[in-house]
């Protein structure tokens, strides 16, 4: 009977361990072993989660799918004869959850190259090399003053900076409140980007934001009553980014880079 009972035993431990590990291996089936170009091109399309900004992607009122990122990865896809799926992703956390889920195989946007994400990414070459700036309106617009205008970082002590929820530009605010020896406030919004927060400081929503120059420079085409002269930070690398495991992706990518000359 003991051993009845024992090898009754075996068996249900048997089947709880083996159901446990099919039920794992379905979880982490989406992230494959290998991401060379012939498996991406195996399932179908490179999958591709862009940011969702004048330097992502971004679709027209015409209907016309633009953007600066947008067109190289187009046409790094198009050298590689390789179909393409687009998801639009603003919240660069939620792009990275994509990546290591298995959801997507490349995270298109500017991303800053710091120690924290490398431990977790595998960068790119540098497309661009940027910085961090204030956006805030002009001191002087339509002969109104901006009371609230700061011309140096010591005058955010006791500011309002507005930035998406789970911004890179946090850790540099608040380190910045340290160098400053005073408090700077930070307003995090969900479901905001970066560029969408800028358009707000200028319509008198919100009075400050932090920007990259790149994008900074273009949206203030467009919005003449920004200003973007004050930088917070050194000039920083930004890359795109893939999974630890796609060396190949990360290689062909690399070689499309330098071949295109895309960092100025």
């Amino acid at each position: 009977m003991n051993g009845s009972k024992y090898f009754n035993f075996i068996i249900i431990a048997f089947v709880v361990l083996a159901s446990a590990a099919f039920i794992i291996s379905r979880c982490v089936s989406k992230v494959p072993d290998i991401d060379d170009i012939a498996h991406i091109r195996e399932k179908g399309a490179l999958r591709v989660v862009i940011d969702s900004s004048t330097d992502g992607m971004q679709i027209t009122a015409e209907g016309d799918t633009v953007g600066e990122q947008f067109e190289l990865i187009r046409e790094f896809c198009r050298q590689q004869n390789l179909p393409v799926e687009y998801k639009l992703e603003s919240n660069l956390n939620n792009a990275i959850e994509d990546l290591q889920d298995g959801d997507c195989d490349v995270i298109v946007r500017y991303i800053p190259v710091t120690s924290s994400l490398r431990d977790t990414l595998l960068f790119t070459e540098s497309l661009i090399h940027d910085k961090q700036v204030l956006v805030q309106r002009k001191k002087v617009m339509d002969k109104k003053v901006n009371e609230d205008f700061v011309h140096n970082q010591l005058e955010l002590a006791e500011k309002t900076v507005t930035l998406p929820e789970n911004s890179p530009s946090i850790i540099r605010l608040n380190n910045l409140s340290k160098e400053i020896g005073d408090t700077i406030y930070i307003n995090t919004i969900p479901n905001y980007d970066n560029e969408a927060i800028a358009i707000m400081v200028s319509k008198g929503e919100f009075q400050y934001t932090v920007l990259g120059l790149h994008a900074a420079t273009r949206l203030q085409k467009e919005y003449k009553n920004l200003d973007i002269h004050l930088s917070i930070g050194f000039s920083q690398l930004h890359s795109w980014a893939v999974r630890k495991t796609s060396v190949e992706l990360c290689d062909s990518l690399n070689s499309f880079i330098k071949k295109t000359n895309i960092d100025k």
